[in-house]
């Protein structure tokens, strides 16, 4: 048996009001959800899914007490500036790390921490 890690498969964020989180995700990925069930949506992010789950007793929004996925982007400063307009908070960053690369963390109106990743000016994404 093989242990080896192959790359995350699945991200899930939790809310009380699907349809708010579906509306705001699709908002920020700038595509539908291309699975909908009543208590989840999930968004395709170039292979990784994006699952937006309604909290329950067992799943609810970490806030910052959990850990957080970096999505990669173009440009930081403009998605971030995005989240913010549609209800989103700031938690950490914008900033430059000493690799070059470019970070941020938002709470999105849900609870829920998601990070960006700008590469460093000259590195190409993956």
């Amino acid at each position: 048996m093989d242990n080896t890690l192959l790359g995350v498969g699945n991200v899930f964020y939790f809310a009380d009001d699907l349809a708010a989180a579906v509306d705001w995700y699709r908002t920020l990925l700038g595509t539908d959800p291309v699975d909908v069930h009543e208590q989840l949506a999930a968004f395709d992010v170039s292979g990784t899914r994006l699952t937006v789950h309604v909290t329950d007793s067992y799943n609810r929004p970490a806030g910052t007490a959990g850990s957080v996925s970096y999505w990669n982007v173009d440009d930081v400063d403009a998605v971030v500036a995005g989240c913010v307009d549609r209800g989103g908070v700031v938690h950490r960053g914008p900033k430059s790390v000493f690799t070059g690369e470019r970070l941020c963390q938002v709470l999105d109106p849900f609870g829920n921490l998601i990070g960006f990743r700008q590469f460093a000016t000259g590195r190409k994404r993956a």
